[in-house]
């Protein structure tokens, strides 16, 4: 069983193309309004998001915009007595730790943050780090920041970008994600209603043989006979696409709406170690209260991750 599964998600919040919180993201991106762009490399076209709305191009500057509107309304929202709160922070390799830092411990928000510690992970790595870190604290934030926009020109290179030609790949975007998670004596204590409940949550560390997803779903059914709608940042390349289909085709009866997946890559592209999270409050948001529902996670690392969640609020 899932040692995570008295954790909880008490606030959420995207930063992608389509939009600055996850309530407007969600809603541009089903209204198919600018969503991706075109950028030509020769004689090839490929469909690319960037965060439009944050002016400038410094990578630096990007990461520290899009921390400063994913922050903020997290810290509006949260309750006092759980200020100051640690951060735990997933950015780009290219991003210097110590420029970073200072900016935050310069930043409006800095009373607010008791700890800031970088990860070197990203992806599923950063999320199984995100639920361990909790062990010791009473609540923490987790942010994500990513782009794979930045890294188009290589992903085209390696034919990973997907195109007119080459339908197996991704669509690089750009932008982040955040989320507080916390723990039932802190909510009882404090009387919060949380967005949800972590009931389940495993990780596949070996999908590279493109079976991760159908050892996850074969481990949660033990649990679970009813896994509910589908979250994923599942990508167009062919792993994640055969990868996913092992998984219906090894315990379908558990997945009502198997072909029925909704997809975060369609919203607004890949948005690399951030999509994870990012997935998460798009269930959070999306999902009927009450009922329970799973996220089938990806990366660029071939690491899978399932995390089911109630919804509560």
């Amino acid at each position: 069983m899932s040692i995570y599964q008295h954790q909880y998600i008490l606030d959420s919040d995207i930063v992608v193309p389509t939009g600055m919180n996850t309530e407007l993201a969600i809603a541009i991106a089903r209204a198919d309004i600018d969503r991706f762009a075109t950028y030509e490399d020769g004689n090839e076209k490929y469909t690319v998001a960037s965060l439009e709305f944050v002016d400038q191009t410094c990578l630096m500057t990007k990461v520290q915009e899009t921390l400063n509107v994913l922050i903020t309304p997290l810290l509006d929202r949260l309750h006092v007595s759980l200020k100051p709160l640690p951060l735990l922070l997933s950015v780009p390799q290219e991003i210097s730790e110590h420029d970073l830092r200072n900016w935050l411990d310069e930043s409006d928000f800095s009373d607010y943050l008791s700890n800031i510690k970088f990860s070197k992970n990203s992806g599923n790595a950063f999320l199984q780090e995100c639920l361990n870190s909790l062990a010791e604290p009473d609540a923490i934030m987790c942010i994500a920041i990513d782009s794979l926009y930045e890294k188009k020109e290589a992903l085209m290179s390696s034919r990973d970008a997907m195109s007119g030609t080459n339908p197996w790949g991704v669509l690089p975007s750009e932008g982040g994600a955040g989320m507080v998670l916390t723990k039932r004596n802190v909510l009882d204590t404090l009387k919060l209603i949380p967005q949800s409940k972590i009931v389940y949550s495993q990780f596949d560390w070996h999908s590279s043989d493109r079976r991760g997803c159908a050892r996850l779903i074969r481990a949660a059914s033990k649990h679970h006979d009813n896994l509910g709608p589908i979250y994923s940042d599942m990508t167009n390349q062919r792993a994640h696409t055969e990868d996913y289909g092992f998984a219906i085709g090894a315990r379908s009866e558990v997945i009502p709406y198997a072909q029925q997946v909704t997809l975060t890559n369609e919203f607004w592209g890949t948005i690399g170690g951030g999509s994870g999270i990012a997935t998460l409050a798009t269930m959070n948001h999306l999902s009927s209260v009450g009922i329970l529902s799973t996220a089938f996670l990806f990366d660029q690392n071939n690491t899978r991750s399932l995390f089911i969640l109630n919804r509560e609020k």
